[in-house]
Order: C-alpha cells, then structure tokens, then sequence
C-alpha cells in the first residue's frame, strides 16, 4: 500500500509539473496596449508578443525611402519563470511587406522599422525564450532585469539605451548576444553569464562600472571601442575564445 500511495504522489506531481498554465501572446498584447500592467509567473506564453505594433505608436522619421516607427510600453511588464514559445518583438523591419531581420549590417534606407521603448519596469527574470528576442532600438527608462533566464537563438540588444539599472546576471546566452553600441547609464550586471556564441560589446557604453565576474566566453568576445567609463569587473572570467579590447577606454579589472 505505502508503495502504491509513494507512486500515486509521483504521477500526480509529475502531471502537475506538465499542466502548466498557458497563455497567449494576445492576451498579453492586448493588456498592455489597453494600458494595464501585466505580472505572470511559470506561465507558457505561445504566439509571437509584437510589441512594436501597439496603438500608440509614431512615425519619428519619415523621407522618401525610409520610415521609423515607434511604441512605447507605457506600463510595467513582469514575467518570471515564464517560457516563450513564440517571438518576443520589440523591434522589426519590414521591406516589401516582409519581415527582415539584420543583425550586423544597419538599415539606413528601404522600408520601415518599427522599435518599442519601456517607459516602466520591466522584468524578464528567470525565463526562457525558445524563439527570437528583438530589442534594438529600444530605450529601458527604468530598470531592466533579464537575470538567470535563457536565450535560445538570438539576442538583439543593439543600440538599446539603458537608462536605470540594468540585469543580465546568470544568464545563458545560446547564440549571437548583439550589445553592440548599446548604452548603458547606470549599474550593468553580467556576472556568472555563460555566452556560448558570439558576444557582440562593440562600442558598447558602459558609464557606470560594468560586472562580469565569473562569466564564461565560450567564443569571440568583442569589446572592440567599448567604453568602460568607471571601469569593468571580469575577475574568475573565463575567455575560451578570442578576445577583442582593441581601442577600448576605462579600466579593467582580471584576475583568474
């Protein structure tokens, strides 16, 4: 009998584990452009979360050949333990009516863009992103926190603006991380953070001293032109790749 009770215990806790709550993209899509923060903990979330296309949204620039477009997530957005199974958008260009995503050559001409900026908290601590996430462009007004979650295909930082305090502490970086040429105003945590592919600093802004102490670079590692303005921590970093500092300002601190 102890041995039936003992399995019955296992099965139903295994089927809990496997009944997670799921949630739609468009249901969080929708709260968010209606105005209304949004707090989801050990959610699935399914279907591509497009932020970019938010009823607020602006034209900033305009000419013959190219146009910039603007939103801005005007609430607070927290998410923990979550999974994306789907995008997460808050940046795309679209040429011809198509979706084209460039992650090393800039767009300067040709169709539109489309960027999100956070005028609130934002949290994605403890998550998973099976699909892409798009941020370039996009200005954190307050502070960001991606710490401990897990990036499965890319991550586009390039050119975000961080305003306040900004999290990616513990994180596991599963292909290209594009920080190139973000900016970053205050505190930057990247300490224990595992990049397994391409790690993209280049003339990344660093105004406050920037953490990654016991990090892990598993390929390039490029923080050519970086600017660490109060200096950076990468004591007990592991660099098995190459490394690239070549005309990079500001102090930095190693030890092994």
């Amino acid at each position: 009998m102890k041995i039936l009770f003992t399995f019955a215990i296992a099965a139903f806790t295994f089927i809990g584990a496997n009944a997670q709550k799921q949630v739609s993209a468009k249901e969080i899509f929708n709260a968010i452009d209606k105005k209304q923060s949004v707090q989801y903990d050990g959610v699935v979330v399914t279907g591509d979360l497009d932020l970019t296309e938010l009823s607020n949204r602006k034209i900033k620039n305009e000419n013959r050949d190219w146009e910039e477009i603007k939103t801005t997530v005007e609430v607070p957005v927290v998410f923990r333990n979550c999974t994306f199974k789907g995008d997460v958008i808050a940046y795309k260009h679209l040429e011809n009516g198509k979706t084209n995503r460039i992650f090393n050559i800039d767009i300067t001409n040709g169709g539109k863009t489309y960027s999100a900026d956070f005028r609130e908290n934002v949290v994605f601590e403890n998550c998973t992103f099976t699909g892409g996430s798009e941020f370039k462009y996009s200005t954190f007004s307050k502070v960001a926190n991606f710490s401990g979650s897990r990036f499965e295909q890319h991550a586009n930082f390039k050119y975000a603006k961080f305003r306040n305090d900004a999290f990616f502490a513990g994180i596991n970086f599963n292909e290209y991380a594009n920080f190139k040429y973000a900016d970053f105003s205050d505190k930057a945590e990247f300490h224990t953070t595992r990049f397994r592919d391409y790690a993209d600093f280049k003339y990344a802004e660093f105004n406050e001293k920037v953490n990654f102490a016991s990090g892990r670079f598993q390929r390039h590692a490029d923080f050519k032109y970086a600017d660490f303005n109060d200096g950076a921590t990468f004591d007990k970093t592991d660099f098995e790749g190459g490394t690239d500092f070549k005309y990079s300002n500001g102090k930095r601190y190693v030890s092994r």
